[in-house]
């Protein structure tokens, strides 16, 4: 049986549509040193975030960075450090002694408000981007993906 031009075509384009629509926003995981994520970022919804050198972290506006129905605090403050790689069980965690990665977690300095955030680094044409999430396996939607800040000089 023979498929004409037309249908092949449309199969074709078809198929691609569902291919570029399983993309995540931001793009694939990417591994970046933690000298790329050093400075200020944000999203298009307002969220704030800002990762230092010397591993600290502060954020504003968080909830507007995050899916619905966090529990996370809307101000934040602590540390940053980078996952590591998934072992064979598929876990991972934190490592301070770890200079680059796809993954870092945020441990917030409120005992009051326990929040396990992380931030899945992720790269695509317009550059690297953080996707906040509470569930390693929950993704972010391109508004709540947050984008370095340029330098101000």
């Amino acid at each position: 049986m023979r498929i004409s031009g037309l249908r092949a075509a449309a199969l074709a384009a078809g198929l691609l549509w569902v291919c570029t629509a399983c993309v995540s926003p931001g793009g694939p995981a990417a591994v970046v040193d933690q000298s790329e994520l050093v400075g200020a970022w944000s999203s298009p919804t307002g969220a704030h975030l800002y990762l230092g050198a010397d591993r600290t972290m502060s954020g504003t506006s968080m909830k507007k960075g995050l899916l619905g129905g966090t529990h996370c605090p809307d101000v934040v403050a602590g540390r940053w450090i980078f996952f590591t790689a998934p072992n064979e069980h598929g876990g991972s965690f934190g490592d301070e002694t770890l200079t680059s990665g796809d993954t870092i977690a945020l441990d917030m300095d409120a005992e009051d408000d326990p929040c396990l955030l992380s931030a899945l680094i992720r790269e695509d044409d317009k550059g690297v981007s953080l996707c906040l999430v509470e569930d390693p396996d929950s993704d972010c939607s391109a508004e709540e993906l947050l984008r370095k800040e340029p330098d101000r000089a």
